[in-house]
């Protein structure tokens, strides 16, 4: 009895064995491929992420320049808009002299 679940357990081994070999070699083929693509999806993203990054730099620096040039306009138009209002201010003052000029050229030709 011993004997033939020795050699049931041989002719078992000499079965599984080589399909256990292969079931092995295509595990080894399938654990390498899908390191491979890891590594070349490792790669894809450090590309993408590089192209991300060199495009952030290029945005903020059109982001900066635009606001530079935003910032000299404004200040420009505020001076623009104070020398006008100043202006402005002045003519006001002008006619404001003139009316009371006017006001008091009255007056003295009704005491005449």
């Amino acid at each position: 009895m011993a004997s033939r679940v020795k050699e049931a357990a041989g002719t078992a081994e000499r079965i599984l064995l080589p399909r256990l070999n292969s079931i092995d070699g295509e595990l080894k083929t399938i654990n390498t491929r899908i390191d491979s693509s890891t590594n070349e999806l490792r790669s894809e993203i450090k590309a993408v992420d590089t192209k991300v990054s060199e495009m952030d730099k290029r945005l903020s620096s059109r982001i900066d320049e635009m606001d530079k040039r935003l910032t000299t306009k404004i200040d420009e138009m505020d001076k623009r808009l104070a020398a006008k209002i100043d202006s402005i201010s002045e003519k006001v003052d002008t006619v404001r002299d003139i009316e009371r000029l006017k006001v008091k050229v009255a007056e003295l030709e009704k005491r005449r």
